[in-house]
Formats: structure tokens, sequence, C-alpha cells
């Protein structure tokens, strides 16, 4: 009879801890946005918004959001976010699209109220009569 040894290694299974990801890092924010501003929140939806640029009034203006709606050939949408964070004592100005001083902005929890800036985006200045225009 002959005895066959079998070996037997075991590993240890090894357990990473998942880190709780920060509002910074979900916003895709850099790693040092919490140098600008100490606390960001991360609850604003681009959901139903057209393209364009939005300041965050949450983040008091501090940050602001790029919004892309997308249809899809095969009929679906998805609406994609970018998220950036203004200088240093600057805020984002909903009116400029600009990151800019306070006192050169329009008040922060005014933006909302300039978010229809953004339906000119794409448009042209074109003149009305077309026999005006430069041949």
């Amino acid at each position: 009879i002959a005895m066959f040894g079998i070996m037997v290694t075991a590993f240890p299974k090894v357990r990473v801890a998942r880190q709780a990801i920060s509002a910074e890092e979900k916003l895709g924010l850099p790693s040092n946005a919490t140098s600008i501003r100490s606390s960001i929140s991360d609850s604003f939806t681009c959901e139903s918004r057209i393209y364009g640029y939005y300041a965050d009034v949450e983040n008091d203006c501090q940050v602001f959001h790029v919004c892309l709606p997308v249809q899809f050939p095969d009929g679906k949408e998805e609406t994609f976010k970018w998220s950036f964070i203004c200088p240093e004592e600057t805020l984002f100005n909903q009116e400029s699209f600009t990151c800019t001083r306070p006192e050169d902005a329009v008040a922060c929890d005014e933006a909302p109220q300039y978010y229809s800036l953004n339906e000119g985006f794409g448009q042209t200045d074109r003149p009305e009569d077309s026999s005006q225009a430069p041949q």
C-alpha cells in the first residue's frame, strides 16, 4: 500500500478595512481641497439640469459643478457631473461663470437665480436680417 502524503498549506485571509470615502474624493476634488474649505458637502445634484456651470450654495459657492446631460443611441439618458473648487478667498460667481473675490460676485444665496444664464451656452449672436451679414 502506498501512502500519499498531502500537504495542506493555509494562508490567512487578509481583510482590508474599507475606508470611508470623503466628499472631496467623491466629487473628484484635489486631496488638499479641505485646506481651502474644511467641510465639503456632496448634496448638489445635476439631475434635471441643462448643460452648464452651477454654483454650489451648500458649499458657500466655493465649489461649483459642470453638469452635462447625455442621451445615448439606445435612448438611455445619464447626467454627468464634474466638480471644482475655487482658489482660496474666492467663490464661484454664477453671473460670470468665474471664481472671483466675494465682493465682485453676486451673493452666493442668489446664485440659483442666475442658473438660467446657462441657457446661453452654445448660442451665437446672429443678425436678424441676413442681408446685413458680411460678404
